[in-house]
């Protein structure tokens, strides 16, 4: 667009309210930003605080009020704005101003991206400010549809809509009082160490893929490799140990080449040991485009900006994950440590979580695995209906009582149940009882 049509636009818009106050309205979908002409910014500050004050927008007023600014403004000049003002164009206008400001904050982002690659500064720090910029340019004109009709309309075509929504976890439990894997929401799942949460993790991970669904699994604790070769195990049910020394039968090879080519066909599963911050989060989430997430574990990730404070790094990291649910409109899980001040207590609440209860707090669910020692065992034991001996036998073996705790659900009630871990398969079992 040439300047002086760019500047007629502008002119016509701030001349066309004056001449019709009942468009003042729309003084509303602009900003003093995306005016070009030092004057028209000005008059645009003032018409816009005129209509919040219930003034009249018309010549004398506006020119007073630039006196009272000391701007010199000619009455000639405002007088010339009504007279090419378009009522019937203004939002023609409007929408055109909007594209070119748009425009120009695009130009000024990739501008700046491209001097601070030319500068050596860290790719991914300038990618994260570039996307961050370039969103909130986006951003700034959507219509969010939050009136009450809108809302309600998206209510009736989700209870219309017969398709399955949500992913189900494929854990009896978590599907029974959380309902599964929704858009838009975070979903913790923590314990201390050598509990079971990444066995967990990983398991819901194989359900959701068993569903036709891609999943994108983040390892900050152990390599793909090893990632995979736990999936090999809890499929095949080839112990952990046996697959790390190599030692294995003829049909265990059969079994494991079997499971390969399952994992490999629909090509569902990616998992990454390298990405350890939100922006290249974000970024292999746009490749993937997956419909779960999972990060093991969040403790683990590295904050962009140090804080100086362990507490609100963490509780930043939190966030970020969350808003990745609403800004992708996806689940994520988020794995994380428990504190080791509440020691054999089953945990509750926010106070167990470790480094930040933010972390609580931000999530739509959050799922404690716990096991049970002392009275807590003995109760356990009466309730599952099991005989004491075997069970502890059993224990030596690696396979043992755990205790579930959805400690916190939004949209539901909080609860718990006894379930196996059978450590070398790496799998949480259903107890009927």
């Amino acid at each position: 667009m040439a300047p002086l049509e760019a500047i007629n636009i502008e002119n016509s818009i701030l001349g066309s309210i004056i001449l019709d106050n009942t468009l003042a309205y729309k003084l509303d979908e602009l900003t003093k930003d995306m005016f070009s002409v030092s004057y028209n910014k000005e008059i645009f500050e003032i018409m816009k605080n005129l209509h919040k004050n219930n003034y009249t927008l018309d010549i004398p007023t506006i020119k007073t009020k630039l006196d009272e600014r000391k701007v010199d403004v000619m009455i000639s000049y405002i007088s010339k704005l009504s007279s090419i003002g378009e009522t019937y164009a203004i939002d023609t206008h409007i929408n055109i101003l909007k594209d070119k400001f748009k425009r120009k904050c695009i130009k000024l982002s990739c501008m700046n991206l491209i001097t601070e690659i030319l500068e050596n500064k860290d790719i991914d720090s300038s990618l994260f400010k570039f996307e961050n910029d370039i969103k909130n340019t986006i951003d700034q004109d959507i219509d969010d549809k939050d009136d009450m009709s809108s809302i309600c309309e998206r209510i009736l075509d989700f209870l219309e809509n017969d398709k399955e929504t949500g992913l189900k976890f494929g854990v009896k439990l978590l599907d029974e009082v959380i309902g599964g894997l929704f858009k838009g929401e975070l979903t913790t799942i923590a314990a201390r160490s050598g509990v079971g949460k990444t066995a967990l993790a990983l398991q819901i991970m194989l359900n959701c893929a068993n569903q036709g669904k891609k999943v994108l699994f983040i390892s900050r604790e152990m390599s793909n490799e090893q990632i995979v070769m736990r999936n090999i195990s809890k499929k095949t049910g080839i112990s952990a140990k046996s697959l790390k020394y190599k030692n294995l039968k003829e049909i265990d090879w059969k079994n494991i080449i079997d499971v390969m080519h399952e994992f490999s066909k629909d090509n569902l599963i990616y998992i990454n040991d390298r990405i350890s911050t939100i922006p290249q989060l974000k970024r292999r989430i746009r490749q993937v485009k997956p419909d779960l997430v999972i990060v093991d574990y969040l403790q683990l990730l590295t904050i962009e900006q140090n804080l100086q404070n362990r507490e609100r790094e963490v509780a930043t990291l939190s966030r970020e994950l969350k808003n990745i649910t609403l800004d992708f409109h996806i689940p994520v899980i988020q794995l994380s440590q428990l504190n080791d001040e509440m020691k054999d207590l089953r945990p509750w609440g926010e106070r167990p979580m470790r480094d930040s209860k933010a972390i609580f707090h931000d999530s739509n669910n959050v799922v404690y695995i716990h096991e049970p020692v002392l009275s807590d065992f003995e109760e356990a034991v009466i309730n599952i209906k099991r005989d004491k001996k075997s069970i502890l036998k059993a224990r030596e073996e690696g396979i043992k009582i755990v205790d579930l705790i959805v400690a916190k659900c939004r949209d539901g009630e909080t609860k718990f149940r006894h379930y196996c871990y059978n450590g070398p398969r790496l799998h949480f079992q259903h107890i009927d009882y």
